[in-house]
């Protein structure tokens, strides 16, 4: 029995799990990788990148040992129904474990058999772009019904449709792509249209990340067609280096911007302060990091810099410079699990992308999808979240696991 409608099972709800914020993704992971070890009995070989992966995992999870946050490793319990696992590292251990089995069954889905299967997953794609597109003019009218008439609780709505745009930037470069491969020139002008229609709802929304994303998704669309066959080898190479050289390479640029005397707009000028506090404590521990979640006890407000403070209003007195995570996992990567941690990270993906069959070997519009989620993930990773968030890392696997289900589709059926 082919693991396809499984697979497809799980995408139908992935359109009302992404704009409910993403949390549900965690779940919706398990529940898409438990079949798989049943229906598809994944041959599960230790990939080079995949043990890359995992040494990383176990240094982050032995670095709680030295976190000032550590919580150990689960609180409560089942039968109590509070169990908790208290541990981020193990989480995320977790998430990796499911993110394994979920793409190594959709890995031995059989060419031809995922014909239906791939038209529910791009049917539930596109709702979940509808939902996008419509966030900016309904959001408003619907968050009501959602959270009643407590207009304090409506923040938390607004951030689960800028979660929902983030999760929707990853599976974008799918829909292009499936859209632009098709033969016919109208096919390539839809494919465009969905493009900017996102990068518009992205803007309208103040998702600022999918939006980036989503323009670089299109950058990254146009290095894939002029380098078709290493063209993904030198994407995968360019984000490894990101992670290896970051405090380098986002140090350099600050201290170049702050020579220009340039002050950037609003949330990007308190990214780039914040980034400067964590170079700082990366500097305290370059080699072993401070341990992991270390950055949610950094709780310096701006009053302890007058010389940011001085530009801000004065109730940001109050608020700490870090927000609880650099909202850089390449930083915080470096600030929490130091050097080793970052080298391994790095390592893994860069392992990840030599491990691509290229040229021609690729269909195109695979090459193209798989350079456009590399330019999502990038900026995501770069602006928006914890490097311990389990609900991004399950988005992105399913992400994969759709992208995986699409290269089974038929060739022929793309026309």
């Amino acid at each position: 029995m082919s693991y396809a409608p499984f697979l497809a099972a799980a995408f139908l709800l992935w359109p009302f799990t992404c704009i409910a914020g993403t949390q549900g993704n965690v779940l919706l992971l398990a529940l898409a990788a438990i079949p798989a070890m049943f229906v598809a009995r994944p041959r599960i070989r230790p990939a080079t990148y995949l043990m890359a992966g995992v040494a990383f995992l176990l240094w982050a999870i032995a670095s709680e040992y030295w976190s000032p946050v550590s919580r150990g490793i689960a609180s409560g319990s089942l039968w109590g129904g509070d169990f908790a696992i208290r541990s981020a590292g193990l989480r995320i251990g977790l998430t990796l474990m499911f993110a394994t089995l979920l793409i190594a069954g959709t890995l031995r889905i059989a060419p031809g058999r995922a014909q239906i299967s791939s038209r529910l997953m791009l049917g539930a794609v596109s709702v979940h772009g509808l939902l996008v597109l419509l966030g900016p003019h309904l959001g408003a009218a619907v968050m009501p019904f959602f959270y009643g008439d407590d207009p304090l609780e409506y923040s938390s709505g607004f951030q689960n449709l800028d979660r929902g745009a983030n999760a929707f930037a990853l599976v974008l470069p799918i829909l292009v792509a499936y859209l632009g491969a098709r033969s016919g020139i109208v096919w390539k002008g839809v494919a465009l249209l969905v493009a900017l229609a996102s990068v518009a709802s992205f803007a309208l929304l103040g998702a600022s990340a999918a939006m980036f994303g989503a323009l670089l998704m299109l950058v990254a669309f146009l290095i894939v067609r002029l380098f078709p066959k290493y063209g993904l080898r030198g994407l995968f190479t360019a984000v490894a280096a990101y992670i290896a050289l970051a405090p380098f390479l986002i140090g350099g640029l600050l201290h170049l911007l702050e020579r220009s005397g340039r002050t950037l707009p609003g949330s990007f000028q308190s990214r780039a302060w914040s980034w400067e506090v964590v170079i700082g404590k990366i500097q305290e521990a370059p080699l072993t990091g401070h341990g992991i979640e270390a950055s949610k006890s950094w709780r310096e407000t701006y009053a302890a810099y007058p010389e940011w403070m001085a530009q801000l209003p004065d109730f940001w007195a109050y608020y700490p410079v870090v927000p609880g995570h650099p909202h850089n996992m390449a930083l915080q990567i470096w600030a929490e699990t130091g050097g080793v941690g970052a080298l391994l990270t790095a390592l893994a993906v860069l392992l990840i992308g030599w491990r691509l069959p290229i040229g021609g070997r690729l269909r195109a519009d695979i090459r193209y999808a798989i350079g456009g989620m590399l330019a999502a993930t990038f900026c995501l990773f770069s602006f928006s979240y914890s490097a311990w968030n389990e609900a991004f890392w399950s988005t992105l696997a399913l992400a994969v696991a759709a992208l995986v289900l699409l290269s089974r589709r038929v060739r022929g059926s793309l026309g």
